[in-house]
Order: C-alpha cells, then sequence, then structure tokens
C-alpha cells in the first residue's frame, strides 16, 4: 500500500488480511500460469523469485497471527522481550 493511500483512510486489521489474501491470490494465479507456460530465468532471478514468495509467505503468516492476537497491537515492551 503507497503511504498516501493509508493517511487518507484508516482500515481495520481485517480489511489490510483480506487485501493481502486478495492480492496473494493474483499473485498464485500469475504462478500458475508460469507453471503452466514455463519460461527459462537464470538462477540468480530464479533465486530472488523464490526469496519474494517466501517472504509473501512469512509476511501473510505474521498478519494472520497479529490479527488473531487477543490483546491486539505489539507494544515497544513485548516485542524487547
Amino acid at each position: 500500500m503507497e503511504p498516501s493511500q493509508g493517511a487518507a483512510t484508516a482500515e481495520s486489521p481485517q480489511e489490510t488480511v483480506a487485501k493481502i489474501e486478495q492480492k496473494a491470490l493474483r499473485l498464485s494465479a500469475l504462478l500458475r500460469e508460469i507453471d503452466n507456460h514455463p519460461i527459462e530465468l537464470a538462477a540468480p532471478t530464479q533465486s530472488q523469485l523464490d526469496d519474494v514468495l517466501e517472504l509473501l509467505g512469512c509476511r501473510i503468516a505474521a498478519t494472520r497471527a497479529l490479527l488473531h492476537r487477543p490483546s491486539g497491537l505489539v507494544t515497544g515492551a513485548e516485542s524487547a522481550a
């Protein structure tokens, strides 16, 4: 999300997760298309793509975990512990 969008409207955590999941579904569809019509990628490019996909998966999992935390947002004291 661009900073100007975040400042204009305050979204609920559920809306944020829904947008992330929607983008993840679109990315998944694109990856299926690539699987159906493979192209040769240089080894460094393939490695970078794998890294991006792994980070995306981690971010989605972390966002879902934070959304379902009973205490709400993480504070500085909690993250330091």
